[in-house]
């Protein structure tokens, strides 16, 4: 009793520590560095204009149905636990959560992960996008037309699996909830509920972020899986459909980063967004990182994003070796540059989830633990 006991509230942290504010105009953006940091800001470098993403030619986006199949022959117990956990989590939510949840439903495409950035570097990207300084960060990252999104598409799986979502499936038990916005619920009845198009997109930007500031990486993924978890505290997705969204995430993303003209607009993104960013925080990333009020603390991060690996789902697999999938460790390069490709690999593998839970399958995506693996040592 008292090793579950403990589970418990290490979640439980875990969890509240997720729960931040999504603002920093106000409190944290203010607060004075301490322990000594000096912060001295500097004029904001010249916009360049955006010779990377906004060039690069778009892919064709692949549906990676395959890598996602496995949801088709799991058994009854499973989906029924998978709604169990949706009502749950939908059910327990803070009026902090649920408000957090319903601005992250309107806020896809748009620049919403970048407040993971922290109290004074995401006031900082603020300033720096509005004033036009980044026009090779938002071409990759940001709105509609983004490069990002033609490598990151779920209307493919959504039509093959064609799963009703859970407000459709048990709408005596989902509580509705909203702000005066277009209704949620109505934009998205009769669309496929797995995978989830917007936890693919948080999570992927969520990693291409980490890639361009790897200083931020576990707060970034952190940002990535709330995003996801935002979905099912809403009552429109399960709990599977959020993992499915992950792993379609970084398969795309390993896929988009292998692809050179991809990799040179990030290379133009990252360039440019550190050099706006430092400047306009009066000093180098990991210096401000380490003065500000960060998005959430990296214990809790890793805890939270462990925990939602697997939802709790029950296993339908026994235990096996970890099959780190094709193009996983070029997700992890920019957090230990200095690794070889095997290195990277064993620290891939050394830090994956357990096995046997359900999606894990097809090369090993669901159990790709890579916030463990970006802090590991």
């Amino acid at each position: 009793m008292k090793l579950r006991s403990k589970k418990i509230l290490v979640a439980t942290v875990a969890a509240a520590s997720l729960v931040t504010p999504l603002g920093w105009t106000a409190g944290p953006a203010a607060a004075a560095p301490t322990g000594g940091c000096v912060l001295t800001p500097k004029a904001a470098p010249s916009a360049e204009p955006a010779t990377g993403a906004a060039s690069a030619t778009k892919a064709a986006p692949n549906s990676y149905i395959d890598q996602l199949a496995a949801f088709s022959s799991l058994p009854k117990s499973v989906l029924t636990a998978n709604l169990d956990t949706a009502v749950a989590t939908n059910r327990a939510a803070t009026a902090a959560e649920r408000q957090h949840a319903v601005n992250d439903n309107y806020g896809i495409l748009d620049d919403s992960i970048f407040n993971a950035l922290g109290s004074r570097l995401a006031p900082a990207f603020r300033a720096a996008e509005k004033a036009g300084e980044l026009p090779n960060t938002t071409a990759l990252l940001v709105g509609k037309k983004a490069l990002i999104n033609s490598y990151v598409d779920t209307s493919a799986a959504k039509k093959h699996f064609q799963y009703q979502r859970p407000f459709e499936v048990a709408p005596d038990r989902i509580a509705k909830y909203g702000d005066g916005r277009a209704d949620l619920y109505e934009s998205v009845r009769g669309s496929g509920s797995y995978p989830s198009g917007h936890t693919a997109w948080g999570y992927a930007e969520a990693l291409v972020i980490a890639t361009l500031l790897p200083e931020l990486g576990p707060q970034l993924l952190a940002r990535g899986a709330d995003y996801g978890r935002h979905r099912v505290v809403l009552g429109v997705h399960y709990p599977l459909d959020v993992i499915g969204g992950r792993i379609l995430a970084q398969a795309a993303v390993a896929d988009a980063l292998a692809d050179p003209r991809f990799a040179g607009a990030v290379a133009a993104a990252r360039s440019e967004l550190r050099a706006a960013l430092s400047a306009r925080a009066g000093g180098g990333i990991a210096q401000v990182v380490a003065c500000q009020q960060n998005y959430v603390e990296t214990g809790a991060a890793a805890a939270a994003y462990r925990r939602d690996l697997t939802w709790g789902l029950p296993r339908v697999g026994g235990d096996a070796p970890v099959r780190v999938p094709a193009g996983a460790i070029t997700l992890l390069r920019a957090a230990h540059p200095g690794l070889t490709d095997a290195q990277l690999r064993e620290r891939i593998a050394r830090t994956a989830g357990p096995a046997g839970y359900p999606l894990d399958v097809q090369g090993g995506w669901q159990r790709i633990d890579l916030l463990s693996a970006w802090i590991a040592r």
